[in-house]
């Protein structure tokens, strides 16, 4: 592959983004981008896709990729031209610069795009910009892909909790004559799974309001607090470690960590397959399992199962908003608000047979399975294109052969 010496101003036009003040701003459907991405939403938009978009105060070096119509906030800084290059190849062009050289503030991190305009790249012909595209685009395609898939499974893991432990669906269908377990998210169990479900379920609902011999429980229950508390000197730089900043919101993937190398203060440890809740301001809504075995910041409490068949009946209950909304209602801190499991166990639910929590679990247990391994391979896939994306943007690689390490 033949590479030119270049500057990025010869080969883009980088602009400064527009004036949005919130008062301005009407719903829509254009994405409004910042700094560090999609801000809001606005009725109107000031670039055509595609778009790419980077810092230029605030948040600075994160490149953001732009496939639909959008305004570009004051914030940062736009591809007005791309002189007739590949978008997405220059998207991944400008994820290899070093975007902390061009900072030209102290206080607060900015840089001017006519430093950024000098820098010197390599650049192919237009053809092999768009072959090294492709490929990287696969790779994000995939992450992108298990990532979808995850929200899916999450979301039928949910469907079926609210339909049996909240909704008592099966017991108000048996009331109508039909069969006690429905499907999931409009998939049908197979028949052989639904007629060994279907007489775990009473078939009428009692004086309380709950399905016949069913009563009210806790946590407690089912779940049981997980302390175990290491020191600094007693971790392995290689450990893998889990704070509340590599928690996401409202997902229970888990898929970032980093190994315990500045570790100097006591962590909790956690087993594979165990809850983790963010305790400090628990409306954030930071609710995980476990995808190896690790330490974690001691704002995490961690939960497991009394039994290991009731792990997915916690980890679904724990994660639900109403859990969630009770956490933090009930929350000791005005600035920094905690919870914890002397709080957390006494948590109400209606009270199923365990053999019904047990059904559940043998259900939703393959779809936790699966999640854990999405994020697996969504980290192998990650490390592959940032090992491969310099060495592709240089010409030190060819796409034969990185296709060849993929």
């Amino acid at each position: 592959m033949e590479f030119t010496k270049i500057k990025i101003g010869d080969f883009i036009e980088l602009k400064r983004g527009y004036d949005l003040p919130r008062a301005k701003r009407k719903s829509g459907n254009y994405p409004i981008i910042s700094s560090s991405g999609v801000s809001d939403f606005h009725a109107e938009m000031k670039v055509c896709a595609p778009g790419v978009v980077t810092g230029r105060c605030g948040t600075i070096g994160q490149i953001f990729f732009i496939e639909k119509d959008f305004w570009p906030l004051n914030t940062a800084l736009y591809v007005r031209d791309f002189k007739d290059n590949d978008p997405r190849f220059t998207y991944y062009l400008l994820q290899t610069l070093n975007w902390e050289q061009f900072n030209d503030k102290s206080s607060v991190p900015g840089i001017n795009r006519n430093d950024v305009h000098q820098e010197i790249i390599l650049a192919p012909h237009k053809a092999t910009q768009k072959k090294i595209a492709d490929f990287l685009s696969s790779l994000d395609d995939k992450i992108a892909q298990n990532r979808q898939m995850n929200e899916t499974l999450e979301d039928m893991a949910r469907a079926l909790f609210r339909d049996w432990f909240v909704d008592f669906g099966p017991t108000r269908r048996q009331m109508d004559g039909a069969t006690a377990p429905c499907a999931i998210m409009g998939q049908a169990l197979p028949p052989e799974k639904a007629a060994t479900l279907a007489p775990l379920f009473p078939d009428k609902l009692g004086e309380n309001g709950l399905p016949e011999g069913w009563g009210i429980g806790c946590l407690n229950d089912w779940a049981n607090s997980f302390v175990d508390t290491v020191q600094p000197k007693q971790i392995s730089p290689s450990t893998r470690y889990i704070g509340l900043e590599h928690m996401p919101r409202g997902s229970i993937c888990l898929g970032r960590w980093e190994t315990s190398e500045k570790i100097r203060s006591n962590k909790n440890k956690f087993l594979k397959g165990q809850v983790m809740f963010g305790k400090l301001r628990p409306y954030f809504h930071k609710v995980g399992i476990a995808p190896f075995d690790g330490i974690c910041s001691t704002d995490i409490v961690v939960v497991d199962g009394k039994e290991i068949a009731f792990r997915p009946f916690v980890a679904t209950l724990m994660s639900s908003d109403k859990f969630v909304s009770y956490t933090s209602q009930n929350s000791t801190g005005t600035k920094m608000p905690r919870t914890s499991w002397k709080l957390m166990r006494d948590f109400d639910f209606p009270k199923p047979a365990s053999k019904i929590v047990k059904a559940f679990g043998e259900i939703v247990q393959p779809f936790h399975n699966q999640i854990v391994h999405s994020i697996y391979e969504n980290h192998t896939l990650a490390e592959l294109r940032d090992l491969l994306l310099p060495k592709l943007m240089s010409g030190e690689t060819s796409i034969a052969d990185a296709e060849a390490v993929v």
